[in-house]
This record gives C-alpha cells, sequence and structure tokens, in this order.
C-alpha cells in the first residue's frame, strides 16, 4: 500500500515547489499601497488637491498616486517612487506646513514622493 502511495505523495511535492512563488507577496506591478490617517485639512504638495481629514488607502503606481476614502477614488496627482536606502520600519508620512510630501511604507524600500516642481 505504502508504495502504490508514493508516486502520489513525490506529486503532491513536487506541486508545492513549483507553486511556492505564488505564495510570496511582491511588488512585481510596481504598485506601492498604504494607508493613512490625515487629522487636519492637507494640501498634496504643489497641486491644488486637497484632502480633508480623515483615512485614506494610498496607491502609486508608476507616475500616480490615486487616494481613496470609503472605497471612492477622491484624487489622483503626479508622484515620484524614490529608493530607499533600506526598508521603511513603519509606515509614515512627511507633513510640512500642510502640505503632504512622501509617504514611507512600512517593510518597502520605495516611498512615494510628491514632487515640488508639480
Amino acid at each position: 500500500m505504502t508504495r502504490r502511495l508514493l508516486p502520489f505523495f513525490i506529486a503532491i511535492a513536487v506541486i508545492a515547489v513549483l507553486t511556492i512563488p505564488s505564495w510570496a507577496k511582491d511588488n512585481s506591478s510596481g504598485a506601492l499601497s498604504a494607508r493613512i490617517s490625515l487629522d487636519s485639512t492637507t494640501t498634496i504638495n504643489n497641486t491644488s488637491t486637497t484632502l480633508e481629514p480623515g483615512e485614506y488607502t494610498v496607491v502609486a503606481e508608476q507616475n500616480q498616486a490615486k487616494f481613496e476614502k470609503a472605497g471612492k477614488v477622491v484624487a489622483e496627482v503626479p508622484c515620484t517612487l524614490k529608493t530607499l536606502s533600506g526598508k521603511a520600519a513603519h509606515t509614515e508620512f512627511s507633513i510640512d506646513q500642510g502640505r503632504l510630501l512622501e509617504i514611507q511604507i512600512a517593510g518597502k524600500t520605495e516611498a512615494i514622493e510628491f514632487s515640488s516642481g508639480n
């Protein structure tokens, strides 16, 4: 009986090994995503886009960032994906004089930067 089951177990093991790459969650699409909570009205760097206080999901892909609130896209702005020197320890964002400048995402080596030239 055990000799009959051996090929079955080998086949299962081979399938498991071949599917390991699909188990790993990577950033192959190039998109970065983060959740942020704003306490006050905030402008996205030098754009005319203003965000009201609340919880947002930010998804940045290539050179565009989308801000979603309650499942709806409320803003789309230009951005740059900036390479960090190492993985960010925490998700944090930089605000200077009411302007959102950058979002670093925990465990990622890239940050979403809202360039001042836009």
